[in-house]
């Protein structure tokens, strides 16, 4: 009799478990949403230092250091929006009113920055390029990612779960970042070449409006599944249900998974912001421009057929193994790439093997955050979305900050000049170390990182945890 009760249990925790699955429907429309994302970051990251430099005439080492001032500052921005949406308490949760609110003015955003006047003098148009851009970034972008990224924790309950909606996500991002690499070299040359204020205008107009359609689609199909007052015992003491912040500051400070989070995001998006130095290493390194939008084609097919395949490595292998694996294979790739720089079949080869390579990692570190709330309320009863997306998202914000400031560096240290058909020898090999050296060193970085990330041997406890407390019909929020 006893067996059987005990059997009728597991069949019911696994019901459970697996009730908190998402909907398909529910991962496609959180997909679009870093789509729309991802349309305005991979114009930014990949070609503003190419229109600030080439277009509207700025200098590379101010370009560089306001970059990385302004992720600084993002920092201070993403906590305070994290607190923001830790706080926020609506009908349609704690992270979606963010979305629906901050999507039109990180459409604006991204307006201000491609359209620097040119009737400005140069400090006028240091001011004005400081002010756009730390709008974009400090204001608008961290109140829409963080938003974004607080939200799968939300309406994904499980690790395995959200590992699939992160695939989702991925594909369409990457897709969106294939696309603006491949169609804005030929846009812009179509519409008047890249020192034509109009073109940048027209590009950065598209770009926004399509990123809008696909945040409100996001806005509109997702819900999140986590009551905004937990249930149960603490459902009795409304106050118990909001820890003061304070609280939930102490709980995330004292997980050390909270800091190699941290730490890896900020190490691995180094190479986002890297990206911005693609432009010139095909055109200058390699001698055709053209080669850039292979580059991204070639660095984007790998990981959209590997990425599929990234919950069954992750189930089998676990999260951590797959990426170290990965990421070894990218440091090879940029370690081949070195030994001869300027060959372009092998420049595009290692592009693919380094784009195979990183797809575990570009998969899963999104789903560290979630892994992390989930652990800590397992452990004190206490979740905060806000605050572990917040870290992340400053760890993406300083990274990409760092990368793209090593790009404007780089430039400024090799002597670039915009007006040089050829560029001298000591500039390219300031491309080269930009762009092949420092991923390597990412990479390595990377792996070292997470040797000491273990926190997946307590899932079975905390998914079970989550099941227990979360498995409620009603417990949605419209």
């Amino acid at each position: 009799m006893e067996k059987k009760q005990n059997s009728a249990e597991i069949t019911t925790e696994r019901q459970n478990v697996a009730s908190m699955k998402t909907s398909k429907k529910e991962k496609l429309f959180y997909g679009l949403g870093d789509m729309g994302n991802n349309l305005i970051l991979m114009f930014v990251g990949s070609f503003l230092t190419l229109y600030y430099t080439d277009s509207a005439g700025m200098a590379a080492a101010f370009i560089g250091t306001m970059m990385l001032v302004s992720r600084v500052l993002d920092g201070v921005s993403d906590i305070v929006m994290g607190i923001i949406i830790d706080k926020t308490r609506t009908r349609w949760g704690k992270a979606r009113p963010w979305i629906l609110f901050m999507a039109i003015p990180f459409a604006v955003s991204v307006l201000l920055v491609f359209n620097v006047p040119a009737a400005l003098g140069v400090s006028s148009k240091n001011i004005y390029v400081f002010l756009t851009y730390i709008f974009l970034t400090v204001v608008c972008n961290t109140a829409v990612n963080l938003s974004y990224l607080a939200l799968l924790p939300l309406f994904s309950l499980t690790s395995q779960d959200r590992s699939v909606a992160t695939v989702v996500r991925s594909i369409f991002a990457t897709i969106a970042s294939l696309a603006v690499a491949m169609m804005t070299p030929s846009f812009l040359m179509r519409l008047g070449g890249i020192h034509n204020q109009a073109a940048w205008s027209t590009l950065a107009a598209i770009y926004a409006a399509l990123s809008v359609i696909l945040l409100f689609i996001t806005f509109l199909g997702v819900r999140e599944k986590v009551q905004q007052i937990p249930s149960g015992e603490q459902k009795a003491d409304k106050k118990e249900g909001k820890p003061s912040l304070s609280a939930s500051l102490k709980i995330l400070l004292s997980t050390r998974y909270f800091y190699i989070t941290v730490l890896l995001f900020i190490t691995f998006y180094v190479t986002n912001g890297n990206s911005g130095i693609g432009i010139y290493y095909a055109r200058d390194v390699l001698g055709n421009a053209q080669i850039f939008s292979f580059q991204a084609l070639l660095s984007v097919i790998p990981m959209l057929i590997a990425m599929p395949f990234m919950p069954l490595l992750f189930r089998k292998f676990g999260k951590r193994n797959t990426m170290m694996g990965g990421l070894a294979i990218s440091a090879l790739a940029c370690s081949i790439g070195l030994l001869n720089p300027r060959s372009i079949p092998l420049y595009l080869s290692i592009i693919a093997l380094r784009g195979f390579g990183t797809a575990a990692l570009s998969t899963a570190i999104f789903t560290l955050a979630g892994d992390i709330v989930d652990f800590n309320e397992w452990k004190t009863g206490i979740r905060t979305e806000g605050l572990a997306t917040s870290a992340n998202s400053f760890g993406i914000k300083l990274g990409t900050g760092l990368g793209s400031a090593m790009v404007g560096w780089g430039l400024a240290l090799g002597q670039y000049n915009p007006e040089l058909a050829v560029q001298m020898p000591g500039t390219i090999n300031a491309m080269i170390m930009v762009a092949l050296g420092i991923p390597l060193i990412v990479y390595i970085l990377c792996i070292v990182m997470l040797i000491f990330w273990n926190l997946e041997k307590y899932q079975p406890q905390v998914v079970q945890f989550i099941a227990d407390k979360y498995h409620n019909k009603d417990n949605k929020v419209g």
